[in-house]
């Protein structure tokens, strides 16, 4: 999560300091959280530890059981096991940041992801994931949890692998479509978004534990690659109306107290039936996702039910840069995962479907299909550098810009990209600005220039 927020706020920002943290992040886990060389699940990451223990080695389950000493009962996961689909999402971060710095430990760390979840993948059906959601990294045959609907995480890995053309093509593209294939036959159909967060007990049935998480990270796959399914916008809003359903309505939180789903207009989520609470980063995760889908379809309802949510998720963010759980819960609540890793990128996602809800004063870049690797905003000039030099990037900007070049090449305006692979198009923006959509082909070297300082 860190990973991907980071990257955007720095787009959006300028400021390195959040990249040299998840730097340190990601170099603590590859040093002091990953599995040995010769365990079934190989050099691949722990996903918890125990509270104040930096050696993620899984939580020490029998210490954090229920009152009436259910041991041992899953919660931390357990000392040696793991969960296979975060071993997807922070490959997925580990590639990232590769294209950040293009520093090779960081994509060696990717890879050895994707091997290791090529290697253990299986069919799968109604009960069974295509990975078990607990199982000991040494063996892999002490499976404690075998279902859990999250299998975007890896399958975005496996989707950005083989696009760059990087590690064992044929066996990744094997494991991705088996894991897409489950996805759509099973919890795409069924609803049973079940099991992803590592602090609850594990459920005699499998599919109690339903949560948002699993569902609107698929929901936001398929609005991002409508290319990978035909009826992506279809499957997007039936996920949407189930979330909103299921988790947008009124509950009883852990503490006991009631919480409308509805509150001042905006739908206000849960985060999973273990824990009803309403919660400010999945609450925007939602008003996200329904801002993409507005910018995918242009419905408008779609805008301003992410506009309410949106509002009523930053009163999350205290003046003193604290963000809280969020709802009832008491302002000492904050949970770091939460309020930055994940609470941040849905703002930044929003702005960059709605670009007008970006702030007036200042100019930003809202979004790129590629990582930003750097960018400066300066007196009178904007310059940044994509991963990729095929990418489409859209931006706040404070005045219309004299010129903007790709390499060498100066990018033509546009009314609209129809029959155009390279250019920019701008549109003025009522409380003053403008929104500029570029695509560039050959360079991922962009420069921008104006007449007087914008700077951010």
């Amino acid at each position: 999560m860190l990973t991907d927020s980071a990257l955007l706020y720095y787009a959006y920002s300028g400021d390195h300091v959040v990249m040299d943290r998840v730097r340190e992040m990601l170099d603590h886990m590859l040093a002091d959280g990953t599995t040995a060389a010769t365990d079934s699940w190989a050099q691949v990451p722990y996903s918890s530890s125990d509270a104040g223990n930096p050696i993620y080695r899984g939580g020490t389950d029998t210490i954090y059981c229920d009152q009436e000493g259910h041991t041992p009962c899953g919660r931390g996961d357990g000392v040696g096991y793991l969960e296979p689909d975060k071993i997807g999402e922070l490959g997925f971060a580990y590639l990232q940041f590769y294209e950040f710095t293009l520093e090779k430990k960081y994509l060696q760390a990717a890879l050895h992801c994707a091997d290791g979840l090529a290697s253990h993948i299986r069919a799968g059906d109604e009960r069974h994931s295509p990975w078990p959601f607990r199982v000991d990294a040494v063996t892999g045959t002490k499976i404690r949890e075998e279902y859990t609907a999250d299998t975007i995480g890896p399958i975005r890995l496996f989707d950005e692998l083989l696009r760059l053309k990087l590690g064992d093509q044929k066996t990744y593209s094997h494991a991705r479509n088996m894991a897409w294939n489950w996805l759509m036959k099973y919890p795409m159909q069924n609803q049973v978004w079940a099991q992803y967060f590592e602090d609850v007990l594990i459920y005699p049935d499998y599919r109690i534990n339903r949560n948002q998480y699993s569902a609107l990270e698929t929901a936001r796959y398929l609005l991002q690659h409508p290319e990978m399914d035909p009826q992506a916008l279809t499957h997007a809003k039936k996920i949407l109306d189930w979330v909103e359903g299921f988790f947008a309505k009124d509950s009883t939180t852990m503490a006991g107290l009631h919480e409308k789903g509805l509150q001042w207009g905006a739908e206000v989520l849960s985060e999973q039936v273990n824990d009803m609470d309403k919660m400010a980063s999945h609450t925007a995760r939602f008003a996200s996702v329904c801002a993409l889908y507005y910018e995918a379809t242009g419905d408008v309802s779609y805008q301003e039910r992410a506009f309410r949510s949106f509002n009523w998720a930053s009163y999350a963010s205290r003046e003193d840069g604290l963000v809280m759980g969020g709802g009832s819960v008491p302002a000492y609540s904050c949970w770091f995962s939460d309020g930055y890793g994940d609470y941040l990128r849905h703002f930044q996602r929003g702005m960059a479907s709605v670009p007008e809800w970006a702030p007036a004063k200042g100019s930003h870049l809202l979004g790129s299909t590629s990582v930003v690797r750097s960018i400066h905003y300066g007196d009178g000039r904007i310059d940044y550098r994509t991963f990729e030099d095929k990418s489409r990037e859209v931006l706040r900007l404070h005045e219309a810009p004299q010129f903007v070049r790709a390499g060498w090449t100066r990018l033509p305006r546009l009314e609209n990209f129809q029959g155009h692979n390279q250019g920019y198009t701008m549109e003025a923006i009522a409380d003053g600005g403008f929104v500029v959509h570029i695509r560039h082909e050959h360079s991922g070297k962009i420069q921008m220039r104006f007449e007087t300082k914008t700077g951010s």
